[in-house]
């Protein structure tokens, strides 16, 4: 299913929760994970060391530059380094890359060969953002060509996972994986439908998935589809959702939120998304 993962990280805890999801997958699939690092251009542009030395009193690029990009550098070697010490632990083929620019473009074109995306949900200044998605997973999840696995809660029990379906070309997709998981692992799963049409849904899921030999359950929920998909997740003790990335309006996603965008930020577990 997955033979080659990418894993960023920023050296934080919430960074090194997808690390270790990234390594149990790549165990399982005799995959290899490339750890990548981006030190962000914007700090190491001028108005960004301009405003450092202000606030310092000194004058401007006083070596501000080259110490500032050392120690960023310095910083991405570390935590590269604790995702090579994890991936040798677990005996897993494993490749560093210390890039410099803008995040989640670097990310993203890092990524272009790779089958998917791991990621905590925010990095390094999520106390910050009191349970919000950080900035550089959602640019991350919005770009991306491959599917992202969204980690917010460290590795679960793998007893069972919630789908949620749509009808949407990316939900078919997910559909798909959420049988190659649950075969994989052993794993029961609920396929979940609230949009208008949720029992032309179940039934277009439930036709697809008699041909394969999957546990499997099926429930319509009524209200705001990114409530209830977390709350649906929430009453099962979902040890992943499934769902596609985005769904039907456009205007929706960029204008007030999506589901998708719901779901990642107050998911009680992590979230797997298919492009």
């Amino acid at each position: 299913m997955f033979k080659r993962i990418i894993v960023p990280t920023d050296g934080s805890e919430t960074a090194a929760v997808g690390v270790r999801y990234a390594v149990a997958l790549a165990k399982r699939y005799e995959a290899q994970i490339m750890g990548v690092h981006v030190v962000d251009v914007k700090l190491l542009e001028g108005p960004f060391l301009q405003d450092l030395s202000a606030s310092l009193g000194t004058a401007p690029y006083v070596n501000y530059q080259g110490n500032i990009a050392m120690i960023l550098d310095e910083r991405g070697q570390a935590a590269l380094e604790e995702v090579k010490r994890a991936c040798a632990e677990a005996d897993v083929p494993c490749t560093t890359s210390l890039i410099t620019g803008i995040v989640p473009r670097a990310i993203v074109e890092q990524a272009g060969l790779a089958d998917l995306i791991v990621m905590g949900r925010g990095g390094e200044h999520i106390q910050w953002l009191e349970g919000v998605l950080g900035s550089t997973t959602e640019a991350v999840v919005r770009r991306a060509k491959q599917p992202v696995l969204v980690t917010s809660t460290d590795i679960g029990t793998h007893r069972s996972f919630l789908m949620a379906y749509d009808g949407t070309p990316h939900a078919k997709q997910a559909l798909k994986s959420a049988v190659e998981i649950a075969t994989d692992w052993s794993m029961s799963f609920r396929v979940l439908s609230v949009a208008p049409q949720s029992a032309k849904y179940l039934d277009e899921a439930r036709e697809y998935l008699q041909a394969h030999s999957v546990e499997v359950e099926y429930e319509r929920r009524e209200g705001d589809p990114g409530e209830c998909i977390v709350a649906c997740a929430r009453d099962m003790e979902a040890d992943l959702i499934v769902m596609g990335a985005y769904g039907h309006s456009k205007v929706r996603e960029f204008v007030v939120g999506s589901t998708t965008s719901y779901a990642l930020n107050h998911a009680p577990c992590p979230v797997f998304l298919h492009r």
